[in-house]
């Protein structure tokens, strides 16, 4: 998975990239729902522990690595559109076709995208979102949030999802199975997202005195680190996956 993957690591319990080494709070944090998000921030917390956990370690103990790294694959493959689109809307005209020749020839000689064929190549998979255009034409992002399941977000890439979700022709392209075949989609993507990060997650958890706070700095240092193309970023533990890729 590549490091564009990691606007949340978790998003039922908001962990959205690396924890760093120290959690106290950031004197310039926009956090005006503090209260209201570290209510949501235990709610997720809570249905990861009861739900998404369990459900991630029995998709491993089922599967074999080489079939999961396919099903990863396949569903990054999915959203090249949504990332072909957003690289026309900031004009990067150059990226956007080198994702639309990955998308054909994955798509095609990689059996569905099952095989990163571009990959073998040393070709690298973008992404980009409607969030990350935004910032690019110097859109804010707003105070920090904590949404139930979502996770962590704020009103620009809240904003940006919409638009996504509507960039995404397979949410509106009318086939046999089309509401069974998303649904499925998105079931599978997000307990994939969450079994590739399993010990990287307890680890987070773990190592945090209080986590809400590391994820909060966290998330607005991933967003921008993605808004301005993935510049280096000195948090570790930069390429965990996304549950809103799917």
């Amino acid at each position: 998975m590549n490091k564009y993957v990691c606007v949340s690591a978790l998003a039922f319990i908001g962990i959205t990239g690396c924890a760093s080494a120290d959690g106290n709070l950031s004197s310039d944090a926009n956090d005006p729902f503090e209260g209201f998000n570290r209510k949501m921030f235990e709610v997720n917390n809570t249905l990861d522990k009861a739900i998404l956990e369990p459900a991630a370690k029995g998709y491993r103990a089922i599967t074999t690595e080489d079939i999961r790294e396919g099903v990863s694959n396949a569903l990054s493959n999915l959203r090249e559109p949504v990332t072909f689109a957003n690289e026309i809307l900031q004009g990067d005209l150059v990226a956007a076709g080198e994702t639309a020749g990955r998308f054909a020839m994955n798509s095609t000689l990689g059996v569905a995208g099952f095989v990163d064929v571009t990959g073998s190549f040393g070709v690298k998979r973008t992404k980009e979102d409607f969030g990350q255009t935004l910032g690019k034409w110097g859109v804010s992002g707003g105070p920090y949030l904590v949404l139930p399941v979502l996770g962590s977000t704020n009103p620009r890439d809240l904003f940006g999802k919409g638009v996504d979700s509507a960039l995404q022709p397979l949410n509106y392209a009318q086939f046999e199975g089309d509401s069974e075949f998303r649904i499925a989609k998105s079931v599978i993507g997000t307990v994939s997202a969450r079994e590739a990060f399993i010990e990287t997650i307890d680890e987070l958890k773990e190592q945090q005195a209080d986590p809400y706070t590391a994820v909060r700095r966290i998330y607005d240092q991933t967003r921008d680190a993605a808004i301005r193309n993935g510049q280096e970023n000195p948090n570790a533990y930069e390429d965990l996956p996304s549950y809103d890729e799917y």
